[in-house]
């Protein structure tokens, strides 16, 4: 029971990683629109101007890894699902912080400050 319910709490988290993924690309798509931001991220500006290509690297592809990855956390063990969720909490905490950068963003560019 407890196994079924670490899993359980790990892809609840894994999702919201996921959705905040995409907040993050829709965010960076109306910073950037506004000619006041730039993409920081040396990868990820290699294909943000793609909305094709940005909607495969940060849509569907991430998707393809979640569901896979709840898959494969069936087949852990209680112990593995412990470190599984550590990983999880860190890239979730990750885009939590991405997001708040985000929001900050936003704030000084509708106070005017940028």
């Amino acid at each position: 029971m407890a196994t079924v319910i670490r899993r359980h709490n790990i892809e609840k988290k894994l999702y919201l990683s996921y959705s905040l993924n995409i907040v993050d690309w829709l965010c960076t798509l109306l910073l950037l629109s506004t000619g006041g931001f730039y993409e920081a991220n040396p990868i990820a500006r290699l294909f943000i101007h793609s909305l094709s290509m940005g909607f495969l690297i940060k849509c569907a592809v991430p998707l393809l890894v979640v569901v896979t990855v709840c898959w494969a956390l069936t087949k852990l063990s209680f112990e593995d699902l412990a470190t599984a969720d550590e990983f999880v909490c860190f890239l979730l905490v990750f885009y939590l912080a991405i997001n708040v950068d985000h929001i900050i963003n936003f704030i000084l560019l509708f106070s005017g400050a940028v």
